[in-house]
């Protein structure tokens, strides 16, 4: 049986985890006061702005596959000429209104684009199972895309998950307790390069 402290210790250890879902069923409900109340967006930004080029090309991405409209010229001028500049476009979404329109944008891609040019889902935990595309499918789906997930300190967790989509990216988030709330405090989009071909030993002849 378990103790008290025990019981402490695993809704402690599950908080954070329950947190960060949280935030990711605010986004997709745009739950405004959620996000306002769980994401430092002022740190989120700033660590975003490390993998500055990398959170570009997903914002980019997600924006043009959906249709979404395209920016004016002279923004495209400035942001090839000046490229530290292009930290605008996180400035602009990465907030609590623009994550959720980021989402809608991912949805309209996946539901009518995906499907229009042939591609099909990612196959699902629990495929061709009953219990396909159930909330419990989504969650062990979206468990397995992640890559580590361990405490840095007492009051800070850290976890890496894989695109969805896309198998060269992967994501880096903190979440940090801060005060008796726990708070998405840090993103970085991370890109891992596909291993390059090795050159094959030329077989000479006897």
């Amino acid at each position: 049986m378990l103790t008290g402290t025990a019981i402490a210790g695993v809704i402690y250890l599950g908080s954070p985890m329950l947190a960060a879902w949280e935030v990711r069923q605010a986004i997709r409900t745009s739950d405004k006061p959620t996000l306002e109340r769980r994401v430092d967006w002022t740190s989120v930004r700033a660590t975003l702005n490390r993998s500055l080029a990398p959170a570009q090309e997903v914002i980019t991405e997600i924006s043009e596959a959906a249709g979404a409209p395209k920016p004016g010229l002279w923004s495209r001028i400035v942001k090839a000429t000046v490229p530290m500049l292009s930290g605008t476009a996180i400035d602009y979404y990465v907030t609590p209104e623009g994550v959720p329109q980021l989402y809608a944008w991912r949805e309209t891609w996946r539901q009518k684009v995906r499907p229009a040019i042939g591609l099909a889902e990612p196959r699902m935990a629990l495929a061709g199972t009953p219990l396909e595309n159930t909330s419990l499918d989504k969650i062990l789906s979206l468990l397995k895309r992640v890559d580590r997930a361990a405490f840095t300190g007492p009051t800070r967790l850290e976890f890496e998950v894989r695109d969805r989509y896309a198998e060269h990216r992967s994501y880096r988030a903190v979440m940090e307790l801060k005060g008796m709330t726990w708070m998405l405090t840090e993103v970085e989009v991370l890109s891992v390069e596909p291993p390059k071909p090795q050159p094959q030993p030329v077989a000479h002849a006897s």
